[in-house]
């Protein structure tokens, strides 16, 4: 698994937009990043005619979740330099 790009969102209630390769036969483009007030983060799949186009195993998400906190911090922190 790896996050092939994000990018860093203002001003919509969400930190980022990030697009995963989950394995070398699956890739999933514009997922959402959130945090919520309590300091919790999640990924949510992009939205096709008013549904979510995707789910995740709790555990898959928190994977996820967390390879894009990772790469969203080590993007943060590479532009502040």
């Amino acid at each position: 698994m790896r996050i092939l790009s994000i990018r860093a969102l203002t001003g919509t209630g969400a930190l980022a937009r990030f697009d995963l390769e989950l394995n070398e036969h699956v890739r999933l483009f514009g997922l959402l990043l959130k945090k919520f007030p309590d300091g919790r983060y999640r990924t949510h799949a992009p939205n096709s005619c008013g549904k979510h186009v995707a789910s995740f195993h709790p555990v898959i998400a928190s994977q996820i979740t967390d390879a894009a906190v990772a790469a969203l911090s080590e993007r943060t922190a590479h532009e502040h330099r």
